[in-house]
């Protein structure tokens, strides 16, 4: 399943591709079915297309959102302007599925992206798809729990020293 450049370009440009977001509150559990449910029917448009689950307010709020987008290169597709330099308006394109993690702790760039598979391959096989993609979530949530108690770890750490090092100075 392909895509003209042109075509892609103009989406970008006028944000006309299909989306849907799912709130999470802070404390729920993520329901990754109901995120690959929403996706289904956008991603049979054999188009350009995101679902997203914000979680606690999603990335904007300093939460996490969890994505998966159809597109032709492992760029968000809110990332318009750099997207839009690396599609020849001329070319046809194959378009693939991302998994995408935005977090503060899941890379310095806060950005963890993925190809899951081709359209056409999650079209066949959705169920399978979908397990790989659960599981890459999951690695990553992971990945942010860990990142987040290491941080915390290195803050109380900080915390303590400079705690020591101001008693010593009120001793002199």
């Amino acid at each position: 399943m392909s895509i003209n450049g042109q075509a892609i370009i103009d989406q970008i440009e006028e944000q006309n591709y299909a989306q849907e977001t799912l709130a999470v509150k802070d404390g729920q559990s993520i329901d990754l079915d109901a995120l690959f449910s929403a996706f289904l029917p956008l991603a049979h448009k054999e188009n350009l297309a995101l679902t997203k689950a914000d979680i606690d307010g999603g990335i904007e709020e300093g939460g996490t959102t969890f994505s998966l987008e159809v597109n032709v290169i492992n760029l968000p597709l809110r990332y318009a302007n750099q997207e839009k330099k690396l599609v020849y308006a001329d070319q046809d394109y194959d378009l693939q599925v991302y998994t995408i993690v935005d977090n503060p702790n899941v890379s310095k760039s806060r950005l963890k992206i993925a190809k899951l598979s081709s359209l056409a391959a999650l079209l066949d096989d959705s169920d399978g798809a979908f397990a790989k993609a659960a599981a890459w979530f999951d690695d990553q949530l992971q990945v942010i729990l860990e990142n987040q108690q290491q941080a915390e770890q290195e803050a109380a750490e900080a915390d303590q020293k400079a705690d020591e090092e101001s008693a010593e100075g009120k001793k002199k």
